[in-house]
């Protein structure tokens, strides 16, 4: 039989073959020197010691040698050797990687927040960093806040990049009346403009910083400049809007934080299942500019991209969802916007259109800027109610911590569902039965696209959960109930 690398693959001989081999190996040799004695090759002889530690020695290099070869294929391959051999095809396993969010940072005008300055979650009270020191300046604000001094025939001034805007009262006036008219005054600048019946509060999305500048009839009573920041360590933890609001690190002039956007969660380091099932994809990510390339490139480029799913309008009028002709719109769930607008720059074919709600303006290798827009899905919020019935100790066991493993799988699967995808009720049982012990399982779902819905009795139903186009279905623990 031959051994080696054969037309059918790598075929390895076995310790009784290969003792086998040297025995008659042996023998013919012994032989043909002319000795006619018996040979003998029991284990228990001198010869036979001598045969076994050879033929081990020799299954052992045979071993070696079949791990080299499955070591070049993504199938087979394990640890570094997975990683290179998926190499090949652009794929690279995922790192650990932080969270994310721009959060804003209130004090006193020109005090500057050190690189590394902590903030706490409310939430888990985990600890997270500002990614690069920053000044609190009114020049590069996210959120500020103006108290008008109220008076007769008095000019109000606010300059917002570069903009004026200009009230002035006349004979008779008053608070009310001055910050009706700030307010419909600055409206129009394209900021979140707001009142509390005291003062106006201006607010960017809390990550692109504007500069402002004011009259003396305006007092400054509040100034917020915009930071990047992220978990000390690699996690999947997200933050909600207003979930980054405690300082830690104590630092002169400066005085609150908080996150006026959601936060981008991060990923741990990438098994290699999770990897073999991912390297198909770097097939497509070694293409550009076509549909199949661009979304493994943006989920591949882009830190926290759950999933990405891409619509195009190859046609030469607006289609029935008005996008442009010729255009290209991404659906990107996580990550940041900088990040994902550039990623889609970077895929996209030159002369090709952009469309979606969030714009961004990105910037080429020579400082041209390019407005590229892409869209983010809605949430569908899933709750999971999930009764069990057990089978007999004495048939099969079910473990103590049985209940918490069957949560932890069926978030894990509902992770899984992408962009459009149905939430299908047979995929959930087939995460719960993974647990041992289980008899049978009365599994009914509610949803909702309100994270503040509270699920009636009557709102759960064994049935599966249509998701649009345009929307993703959310899994938590807090909302997935076993007994």
């Amino acid at each position: 039989m031959a051994y080696g690398v054969t037309p059918d693959g790598f075929v390895r001989p076995r310790l009784p073959e290969i003792r086998q081999e040297i025995v008659a190996d042996l023998r013919a040799r012994m032989q043909a020197a002319g000795f006619g004695g018996t040979v003998e090759t029991r284990p228990d002889s001198v010869m036979g010691l001598l045969i076994d530690t050879f033929a081990e020695r020799e299954a052992a290099l045979w071993e070696q040698a079949e791990g080299v070869y499955y070591a070049m294929y993504p199938g087979s391959a394990t640890g570094v050797s997975l990683d290179r051999a998926v190499s090949f095809t652009g794929v690279s396993r995922y790192r650990d990687e932080a969270s994310r969010a721009y959060v804003v940072l209130y004090g006193s005008a020109g005090t500057t927040v050190p690189a590394g300055a902590q903030i706490r979650h409310r939430v888990s009270q985990n600890l997270w960093a500002v990614s690069g020191a920053t000044q609190i300046l009114p020049g590069a604000a996210a959120d500020i806040t103006l108290q008008p001094a109220v008076a007769p025939n008095t000019e109000y001034r606010v300059t917002i990049d570069g903009a004026s805007y200009v009230y002035a009262t006349g004979p008779t006036t008053n608070l009310p009346q001055v910050l009706a008219a700030l307010v419909a005054m600055l409206s129009p600048s394209g900021l979140d403009v707001s009142s509390d019946g005291a003062a106006v509060r201006l607010q960017t999305d809390g990550r692109v910083p504007a500069a402002f500048s004011w009259s003396a009839s305006l007092a400054l009573v509040r100034l917020g400049s915009p930071a990047l920041a992220q978990t000390l360590q690699a996690s999947t933890e997200g933050a909600a809007v207003g979930d980054l609001d405690g300082i830690v690190s104590q630092v002169d002039g400066w005085s609150a934080v908080a996150n006026l956007q959601a936060g981008v969660a991060g990923r741990l380091a990438e098994n290699g299942a999770e990897l073999r099932a991912r390297y198909p994809t770097g097939l497509f990510r070694l293409g550009a500019a076509t549909l199949p390339s661009i979304a493994p490139n943006v989920r591949d480029r882009v830190a926290g991209v759950r999933t990405v799913k891409v619509f195009m309008n190859n046609g030469d009028i607006a289609d029935q969802l008005g996008r442009p002709p010729h255009s290209v719109h991404v659906v990107a769930d996580g990550g940041l916007d900088d990040e994902v607008a550039n990623a889609i720059f970077r895929v996209v074919a030159a002369g090709i259109d952009t469309y979606g709600q969030q714009l961004v303006v990105v910037q080429d290798d020579e400082g041209a800027e390019h407005a590229i827009r892409f869209d983010r899905p809605e949430r569908v919020y899933v709750w999971v109610r999930c009764v069990t019935t057990l089978l007999p100790p004495s048939e099969q066991a079910f473990p103590p911590g049985g209940f918490k493993e069957i949560a932890d799988n069926v978030a894990a699967a509902g992770e899984a569902f992408t962009i459009g995808e149905d939430v299908i009720l047979q995929r959930l049982y087939g995460a719960i039965f993974r647990t041992a012990g289980l008899a049978s399982v009365d599994l009914r779902l509610a949803f909702s696209t309100s994270p503040t819905f509270v699920p009636q009795p009557s709102d759960y139903a064994a049935a599966n959960i249509s998701i649009q186009d345009f929307q993703v279905a959310v899994f938590d623990l807090s909302r997935i109930e076993v007994i």
